[in-house]
């Protein structure tokens, strides 16, 4: 990770595509823990803006993002619950 101060003050980070996938993964479950609002974790669309970029590199790559195990695989995230565990209560509700 490299971090560079540029003149006008905003600061350009370089990431690897890895870092970039923690990040992201990072900022989403902090998102839906209820840490932070929206409009705190998320100013200008930036959450919105990487998951674009993943999905286009999960795409390339052969991911299919709209199935979550397949986009769950490719940002690297182990061990979480399955669609079915998550919402299943959906069904029982209706």
């Amino acid at each position: 990770m490299l971090l560079k101060e540029r003149p006008d003050g905003r600061v350009e980070l370089t990431v690897s595509l890895s870092q970039l996938k923690n990040t992201y993964v990072a900022m989403f479950r902090q998102l839906h823990a209820g840490g932070m609002s929206v409009d705190a974790l998320d100013e200008d669309d930036m959450l919105l803006t990487l998951q674009t970029f993943l999905q286009r590199k999960a795409a390339a790559a052969g991911v299919d993002a709209t199935i979550h195990a397949e986009w769950e695989a490719f940002l690297g995230v182990r061990g979480a619950p399955s669609c079915e565990q998550r919402f299943g209560h959906r069904d029982a509700e209706t």
